[in-house]
């Protein structure tokens, strides 16, 4: 029996790739796709980015990662999205260690201030 090999997408976020990148450009469109296909096709890509991440903030967003799915499941359920796949989705007995959370607008500080709200109403400063 032939076992398939998995092949998961490298796709290159590093200063040289990025340089000159213009939103709604057909460099800028091309990335959007890679993203989406993999994200699509894989669940899952590699973030090249040439160790332009400094390893400190690298720790600090996962251990904020970790903070935010190790709140108890009755918090996490608060986060609801009427858009398929934008709510809270965890411990699934088919895919029981996926947990995922989808937050429109994450990059806003509205947004993102809603979302920390939520999830530590008495406040989480460091989220």
């Amino acid at each position: 029996m032939a076992v398939a090999k998995l092949e998961i997408p490298f796709l290159d976020f590093s200063e040289e790739a990025l340089t000159g990148l213009e939103v709604k450009s057909e460099r800028w469109r091309e990335l959007c796709h890679q993203v989406r296909e993999a994200c699509e096709t894989h669940g899952v890509f590699f973030l090249m980015t040439h160790d332009k991440i400094h390893g400190s903030l690298r720790e600090e967003m996962f251990g904020a990662m970790k903070a935010l799915f190790d709140l108890p499941e009755e918090t996490k359920n608060k986060h609801v999205n009427p858009k398929p796949y934008r709510s809270y989705i965890g411990k699934c007995p088919v895919v029981p260690f996926h947990e995922s959370f989808g937050v429109d607008d994450a990059p806003t500080l509205d947004a993102s201030q809603a979302f920390t709200t939520l999830m530590w109403p008495e406040g989480n400063p460091s989220f």
